[in-house]
């Protein structure tokens, strides 16, 4: 563990972070997602990521009702899964349609604008679901594998505030999408 970690989990503040979890992907990406990435090695499920990092623990009581707000605006809906794509030195699966992750994220900065998504290191924020971070074979060996079982489709309901604990990711409040669909 280096010394930036060993400080963030000796002390009783959290990173947080908003996401959309994907249970369904779980048997398909959780042994890639355990053995090749940080989040998945310590328990985060299968995922598209809104903002990370979100208000620590320390703060994050005073701004769930807030958040359950902006989310309960959105209405559910379907996405599907269809192809692998890739970063640099990372796999991963393309949300389709991408449009309403991306505008999750954007009410979110525009509600907590103090949080922007990966802390701003990123102008352009891609939806996705990691599979694995690694470099030649092994991607290659994800990627094979998980084209034998696209497409993946699945229902986005809610969206999830996780907490970094020192004993792995875990699951910290669930804010439905509430908005009804007009016909």
């Amino acid at each position: 563990m280096d010394e930036k970690s060993q400080i963030r989990y000796t002390s009783a503040v959290a990173q947080t972070a908003l996401v959309v979890l994907i249970p369904e992907l779980e048997s398909l990406l959780g042994g890639w997602r355990r053995g090749h990435t940080n989040d998945g090695a310590r328990g985060m499920p299968p995922h598209v990521t809104l903002t990370i990092p979100f208000a620590d623990s320390s703060e994050v009581d005073q701004l769930l009702e807030p958040v359950r707000r902006v989310v309960g605006t959105f209405a559910p809906f379907e996405s599907v899964l269809r192809e692998t794509a890739r970063f640099t030195g990372l796999l991963y699966l393309r949300p389709e349609p991408s449009e309403p992750f991306a505008a999750l994220t954007e009410a979110l900065l525009e509600a907590f604008p103090d949080y922007p998504p990966y802390g701003g290191e990123f102008h352009d924020v891609v939806p996705h679901v990691t599979v694995a971070k690694a470099h030649g074979e092994i991607l290659e060996a994800a990627e094979q594998e998980l084209q034998a079982h696209l497409p993946v489709r699945f229902r986005v309901e809610r969206v999830w505030l996780v907490e970094d604990t020192p004993q792995g990711w875990r699951r910290h409040t669930a804010f439905p999408l509430e908005r009804l669909k007009l016909a």
